[in-house]
């Protein structure tokens, strides 16, 4: 590959489905990107990077320009890693990091839900740990000794596109075993999907402005929501999915299986572990967690990502669909 003149960015996550996704486009725009990751996939430019290790992270960082934090671990692990991720940037006296958060930092928030809203209700550890690693960010771009520093904490949606583990490929297979269907108005809420090239979109037009003397004008620390042009209800992006994987039309569910279905699945997933037959499909029932937020009425603004990046998303759900691959 012939080298690339300018700043460098290091993704963290590269060979991840968002991460590769925004490695492409950094690339297809001209960015000089060091694409970093626990381990090497196939035609990726790989440079080691654990987030667990800081000796591979003070590597990995040293050199760069720009820091773009793609990496999904286990909520256990993800805000020390944040914060070993932060401390090598500091030592390398690096200024710029966008952090891949999300809107999970809501909890159960309804209605319009702007960047200023506070967490409401019950908090799951992913959005526990999420919320830790936003706050260890805001405190990094505060010390008082290095007012340089620029963040961008973004807040992306359910995102999705060909390689997404859970809204594509996971979802597909439940769609195809029977274990899903439509939900009545516990499945009525908006879906606040984005298509990952319109995230890593956004993501390039984010790191082009850090990285240029426009970067004086923007908030040592900007929350910013990231959702596509399109909200359907859940109900509706399921059926566009089985139509998609060429599976049965989806059942409308009673309220008597939406109640008891989730209940039912706790058995059926011992069953199933167990190896014995029957159990799959009724393992692979809703959540009554998944059923909690294909209800939640609310709403997530992107003006601040649009004024400050001039975020216009422009794939709908039927473009999106298109230009997804499903196994």
């Amino acid at each position: 590959m012939t080298p690339v003149a300018g700043p460098t960015i290091l993704v963290v996550g590269a060979t991840g489905f968002i991460g590769a996704a925004v490695v492409a486009r950094l690339r297809t725009e001209g960015f000089r990107v060091r694409a970093g990751a626990r381990r090497t996939a196939p035609g990726v430019d790989f440079m080691p990077c654990d987030l667990g290790q800081s000796d591979k992270i003070r590597e990995a960082v040293t050199g760069a320009d720009l820091v773009i934090h793609a990496a999904f671990g286990a909520p256990a692990s993800m805000a020390a890693d944040t914060g070993r991720l932060l401390a090598a940037m500091s030592g390398a006296g690096l200024a710029n990091l966008i952090y891949l958060s999300s809107i999970a930092v809501y909890g159960e928030a309804t209605g319009r839900v702007d960047e200023t809203r506070a967490a409401e209700g019950r908090l799951d550890a992913y959005a526990r740990a999420k919320i830790a690693s936003e706050a260890a960010v805001r405190a990094w771009t505060r010390e008082p000794a290095h007012p340089a520093r620029r963040a961008l904490l973004l807040r992306p949606g359910a995102v999705y596109g060909a390689g997404s583990r859970f809204w594509i490929d996971k979802l597909a297979g439940r769609i195809r075993l029977g274990a899903w269907g439509e939900f009545g108005s516990q499945g009525e809420g908006p879906a606040p999907l984005i298509h990952v090239d319109d995230l890593s979109a956004l993501i390039a037009s984010a790191a082009a402005a850090s990285l240029s003397p426009r970067r004086e004008e923007l908030a040592s620390c900007l929350a910013a929501n990231a959702v596509g042009p399109q909200t359907p209800s859940w109900n509706a992006y399921f059926r566009a999915l089985a139509a998609k994987t060429s599976a049965p039309a989806l059942t409308q569910w009673s309220g008597l299986e939406i109640s008891l279905r989730p209940k039912l699945a706790l058995g059926a997933k011992v069953w199933d572990r167990l190896g014995l037959p029957g159990a799959r499909a009724a393992a692979l029932a809703p959540t009554t967690g998944e059923l909690a937020l294909f209800a939640r009425q609310a709403i997530y603004p992107t003006e601040a990502a649009r004024a400050a990046f001039g975020f216009d998303p422009q794939i709908d759900l039927a473009e999106g669909l298109a230009r997804t691959r499903i196994a």
